[in-house]
């Protein structure tokens, strides 16, 4: 099993790292090192005053996601990626914390992880004076997906405070556009305006393994993070039930077709973490109970302000985005043919609203539209087979699921799901 072992530390941290170790420095500010890109420092001081337990977990989060990135996946799939990371207290760690974290990361990647934490040399600055941002109810990610757009406006129109909406600066242009034109829009919607910020974080060399299974925690972690130093006790993260569940559409494809940012085992664990690190921030979805139309339609009978079919259909939701590949191609089109495409356009159907997203699937040639039917083969021949078959309920029974998982609604929520999926044309 190849190993990787990653040093992480601050720009000014005075500790050694072995000759073995790939040595990571975190900028002190918000900037860059030789290896770190960053809009948020060392001490995440521009988040306010932030709990050390908070900081901690989002520098290990920051470094597995970069340990993710600069890592080749092999031929076998699992990596060996072992962490040492400087925190400001690692005694916090010492109890169950550190192989929580772990696992979750396991659990989350696919690879073994080892994690070490030692004393960071470093120390906190005090916050400038009259400088701590005010608190709020709660805090809620919002990227450039149409799960988190539909998010926003159910939490916008559900709750008496509006939530600090927390994004992610994405380098895919097609994923900057997205989230722009859903900034934009609640900015003249809504007012006032809810608040919304985007921390930038990535490594600065090329990145070797496309999938960055571990991005979800590091954004969970930068929410948690700035929920804490706001005096909020809920995260929101918005995602349909029936893709959260993961289920395996086919019985070769194994769950692959998503990864488990949003899986209901995945919330259980990070809110165990959580206990165990004394952070009273919760994490939950808002849509976990729903299909993505049913939370669509959930969201258009609340009646949103004018305009919001036309932005949900400037959303990215796409897995693939390799639309540049193919002969008159575009890579900032949903391609319309993927898993996720396929979702999307259920779900647009099933909730009787209008589609106005350009499918790539929609714009090309006959030729080329051929090779993109051929290259979503394994899509689609997957939902195909899931759509005629359904999902086996022993499939749900040997999955791992939460101590309180009701596996009867699980499966009932599965078939609604695959329902929406056989509405979409696939050919």
């Amino acid at each position: 099993m190849p190993q990787t072992h990653f040093y992480v530390s601050g720009e000014d941290s005075t500790n050694e790292s072995a000759p073995a170790q790939q040595r990571l420095r975190w900028p002190t500010a918000a900037g860059r090192t030789s290896t770190i890109k960053s809009g948020l420092g060392w001490w995440l001081p521009s988040l306010g005053p932030v709990p050390d337990q908070a900081v901690d977990l989002a520098r290990i989060a920051g470094a597995a996601y970069l340990a993710d990135r600069l890592s080749g996946r092999p031929t076998a799939f699992t990596r060996r990626l072992q962490l040492t990371v400087e925190v400001s207290d690692p005694s916090l760690w010492e109890a169950d914390a550190a192989d929580q974290l772990a696992q979750l990361l396991s659990w989350l990647t696919g690879d073994t992880w080892e994690i070490e934490l030692v004393q960071d040399p470093t120390t906190r600055s005090d916050p400038p004076a009259g400088q701590s941002p005010d608190n709020v109810a709660s805090v809620a990610l919002l990227s450039g997906g149409l799960d988190s757009f539909l998010g926003a406006l159910h939490l916008l129109s559900n709750l008496d405070d509006a939530p600090l909406f927390v994004g992610h600066y994405d380098t895919a242009t097609a994923v900057r556009r997205a989230q722009n034109a859903i900034r934009s829009w609640l900015q003249d919607s809504y007012a006032p305006a809810p608040s919304y910020t985007q921390p930038e974080f990535t490594q600065v060399a090329d990145k070797k393994e496309s999938s960055s299974r571990s991005r979800s925690l590091l954004f969970v972690s930068l929410g948690v993070a700035i929920a804490s130093s706001r005096q909020a006790t809920t995260l929101f993260v918005p995602e349909n039930g029936f893709t959260s569940l993961n289920l395996p559409l086919h019985p070769n494809r194994a769950g692959a077709l998503s990864t488990r940012s949003t899986h209901p085992e995945t919330f259980y664990r990070v809110n165990t973490l959580l206990h165990t690190l004394g952070l009273t921030v919760s994490v939950t979805n808002p849509f976990a109970a729903y299909t993505k139309g049913e939370e669509m339609r959930l969201v258009a009978d609340r009646q949103p302000p004018a305009g919001w079919e036309h932005t949900a259909g400037l959303t990215v939701s796409c897995s693939k985005l390799d639309g540049a590949r193919i002969k008159g191609g575009n890579s900032t089109l949903n391609c319309g043919l993927c898993y996720a495409c396929v979702t999307r356009r259920g779900a647009f159907i099933a909730a009787e609203t209008d589609d106005s997203t350009i499918y790539l699937s929609d714009n090309l040639t006959e030729t080329a539209r051929s090779e993109l039917l051929e290259r979503r083969y394994s899509d689609r021949a997957a939902i195909s087979y899931a759509t005629a078959r359904g999902i086996d309920d022993d499939a749900i029974d040997a999955g791992t699921w939460p101590p309180d998982a009701d596996l009867d609604a699980i499966s009932d929520l599965a078939k609604r799901g695959l329902a929406e999926l056989g509405k979409v044309d696939l050919t």
